[in-house]
């Protein structure tokens, strides 16, 4: 397993197969004020909230992509500038994002699910690549049709229209995630594997599929300051660490709280090598430094058997207490 640099694509966010808004009405643009004030929780929210309460500061702004695909039409680069210009300003150029794309009703959810990925990653490219933004500020999410506007009917094309957005979201602000993690004061950690195929960057799902011609990068935020430790396990059983592993990524333990960590870095991948069955990534966290990750690790594999699932912790009790785990089983073909 080795980081190989690569061209990112530019592949675009948040809605279902139509533009981001109705056909003959524009949306106005949100100026960089605007951005930076509802990053910030400061007045109304636009109309961007959600059906999830006690969210922390977001704001929705009209990005246009072409038909069914997450390509960013001409229309929307003046919007991204006023983006990028809001989120390197002196109030927000410490903080850290997630571009969300989201979608209406209509559809199935696997493919609103992948083309709101698909358009938070090229929004994120777009922000890093063209514009500037540091990437370590930035993550990209696509949450599909899971979340509507709050009192929004989707029976008429306008409310539908509106569903189809993208939000940015203050992750270091006040309030709360929504989310079984917010739910608990423990350590948890969002984890997110993503592959890239070709052109396309996807979300690899438990039982997936890679090749020696894929990429994958995992990325991470925990809840709370704390020590992360990632792993691969491949189908003989050889475990290589991938975080903390200064060949991979600069960055090490103890991770800060709320921080976007991928590794990776932007513009690199992880590959894999030639060993296919079978294969798993394990995420450890614990807020005190673990004598033997590893061990942990593959305790944690032989136990949770060959099935490939993920598990979001693991039980109270035992050497598991006050461990959080998280574990993706994919096939090497």
């Amino acid at each position: 397993m080795r980081p190989r640099e690569l061209t990112i694509y530019v592949v675009l966010l948040a809605a279902l197969a139509l533009p981001v808004q109705a056909a003959g009405q524009p949306e106005q643009l949100k100026s960089a004020e605007d951005i930076v004030k509802g990053l910030l929780g400061i007045g109304d929210s636009h109309g961007t909230k959600s059906s999830h309460r006690d969210e922390k500061p977001s704001i929705a702004v009209p990005i246009q992509f072409e038909y069914n695909s997450a390509t960013i039409t001409a229309e929307s680069f003046a919007q991204l500038q006023m983006v990028a210009e809001a989120l390197k300003s002196d109030r927000l150029s410490k903080s850290h994002f997630r571009v969300e794309g989201h979608t209406d009703s209509s559809g199935s959810e696997a493919f609103n699910r992948t083309l709101s990925e698909r358009r938070a990653e090229a929004v994120k490219s777009y922000l890093v690549d063209k514009l500037g933004v540091d990437a370590a500020q930035l993550d990209a999410k696509g949450l599909g049709k899971d979340r509507p506007l709050e009192g929004v009917s989707q029976d008429t094309e306008e409310g539908r229209a509106l569903n189809r957005r993208v939000v940015f979201v203050n992750l270091d602000a006040g309030g709360r995630e929504p989310g079984p993690a917010s739910a608990s004061t423990d350590l948890a950690v969002e984890v997110v594997v993503k592959y890239q195929k070709g052109g396309d960057v996807g979300v690899l799902a438990p039982g997936g599929v890679l090749t020696p011609d894929d990429n994958y990068r995992v990325t991470f935020t925990a809840t709370r300051p704390g020590y992360v430790y990632a792993f691969q396990i491949d189908s003989s059983g050889k475990i290589d660490p991938i975080f903390p592993n200064p060949s991979y990524s600069p960055a090490g333990n103890p991770v800060t709280a709320r921080r976007i960590y991928s590794v990776p870095p932007e513009g690199q991948w992880l590959t894999l090598d030639e060993t296919q069955g079978h294969e798993e990534i394990i995420v450890l966290a614990s807020q005190t430094e673990l004598h033997d990750p590893k061990a942990v690790a593959l305790d944690l594999r032989s136990r949770a058997g060959g099935s490939p699932q993920e598990v979001a912790s693991l039980p109270r009790g035992g050497r598991a207490t006050g461990l959080f785990s998280y574990r993706l089983g994919f096939e090497h073909r």
